[in-house]
C-alpha cells in the first residue's frame, strides 16, 4: 500500500502532539556539554518553577535516599549530578503525555509510561553491564523511543484489529504491519518528531531504529541498548499493547554491546527491581 499521508503531514495534523518545554530542552543539551556547571543547570531550572519543584521533589524521593535533605536547586544538581538531573527533568515533563491512553495501540492509561520507563531502565542497565556507553544517555533515549506513537495513534485507532490480524496471519511484526498500511512505521515518525524537537542524535536514532538497529548505516551503541531495553520491556509485559506481537531481538545487538545471552537474564532480574523502585518514587511526585 502506498503512502496515504506523509510523515510531516501526519505530525502537522496531530493537534494534541506534546512538546518538550524549552527549559527542559536546554537542560538536556547543557548537561551533555563539556562546559556545563551546577550553577548553569540550576539557573535554567529556576526559569520554570513547576519543573524546578518537581525535580526537587524527585531529588528528595525515597529512591535517592536523600529525603528532606536537598533544599536548593544547585544543591540538587551537585548531589545528584548534571546528567541525573537532566533525566529527572525529562521524567517530570514526559510523564503527563506518556501516561495518556493510546487506543490505536491498545494501550490503556499509563501503559505507554510503564513501557517507556521500563525500556529506559533496561537500556540503562544494559549500558552499565556493557561498559561501552553512558547509561544516562541510554536512559534518555529509552524513555523517548516510542514518541512516534503519539502521532500515529489517531491514524491507527480504527485499524488496530486489522493490524493484529495481519500480524497473526503473516507472522509479521507490528512495525511491518504499520509500513504495509501507512507506508512507514512509528519509529520513522518518532525520529522525525525528535528532529523537530531538536533532540540529541542518539535520541533521534533510537526513536527511528529501535526495532531494527542493524538497518542504521552506522551502528549505534545507544540504539542497541534501547533495542535490548525495548525487547526486555516487551518480554516482561511492561505496558505491552498490540504492537508487542512478534518482537525479535537482533543478535548483532549483543555482539556490539559486548554482551552474552546470559546477560539478558541478569539484566531482566535487575530490571524489575530497579523499575519498581524508580516508579514508586517518580509516579507519586510527577503524576
Amino acid at each position: 500500500m502506498g503512502v496515504i499521508i506523509t510523515i510531516d503531514e501526519m505530525i502537522d495534523r496531530t493537534a494534541d502532539l506534546p512538546v518538550i518545554p524549552a527549559v527542559a530542552l536546554r537542560i538536556m543539551h547543557e548537561a551533555d556539554s563539556n562546559t556545563a556547571s551546577a550553577s548553569q543547570i540550576a539557573m535554567l531550572l529556576a526559569r520554570d518553577p513547576a519543573l524546578a519543584s518537581r525535580v526537587l521533589r524527585l531529588a528528595n524521593s525515597a529512591y535517592y535516599g536523600l529525603s528532606g535533605q536537598v533544599f536548593g536547586l544547585k544543591e540538587a544538581v551537585v548531589v545528584l549530578g548534571l546528567r541525573c538531573v537532566k533525566n529527572l527533568a525529562l521524567v517530570a515533563v514526559s510523564y503527563p503525555w506518556l501516561s495518556k491512553p493510546l487506543h490505536g495501540y491498545g494501550l490503556d492509561p499509563k501503559d505507554l509510561w510503564m513501557h517507556s520507563h521500563g525500556t529506559a531502565v533496561a537500556a540503562m542497565l544494559a549500558a552499565q553491564r556493557s561498559g561501552r556507553l553512558r547509561d544516562d544517555e541510554a536512559f534518555t533515549a529509552g524513555l523517548l523511543h516510542d514518541i512516534g506513537k503519539l502521532a500515529m495513534n489517531v491514524w491507527l485507532e480504527r485499524k488496530t484489529e486489522a493490524l493484529i490480524q495481519l500480524s497473526s496471519l503473516n507472522g509479521w511484526s507490528f512495525v511491518e504491519c504499520e509500513r504495509t498500511v501507512l507506508g512507514y512505521d512509528h519509529g520513522q515518525v518518532g525520529g522525525r518528531i525528535a528532529e523537530r524537537w531538536n533532540l540529541p542524535l542518539s535520541v533521534i536514532d533510537s526513536a527511528r531504529f529501535h526495532h531494527e538497529p542493524d538497518t542504521r548505516p552506522d551502528p549505534s551503541l545507544v540504539v542497541d541498548a534501547v533495542h535490548l531495553g525495548d525487547y526486555l520491556a516487551s518480554a516482561l509485559g511492561f505496558g505491552m499493547g498490540a504492537d508487542g506481537l512478534q518482537y525479535a531481538l537482533q543478535p548483532n545487538t549483543l555482539v556490539r554491546l559486548g554482551l552474552h545471552p546470559q546477560d539478558i537474564d541478569r539484566i531482566a532480574d535487575d530490571l524489575e527491581r530497579e523499575r519498581r523502585l524508580q516508579a514508586e518514587s517518580f509516579e507519586e511526585i510527577v503524576a
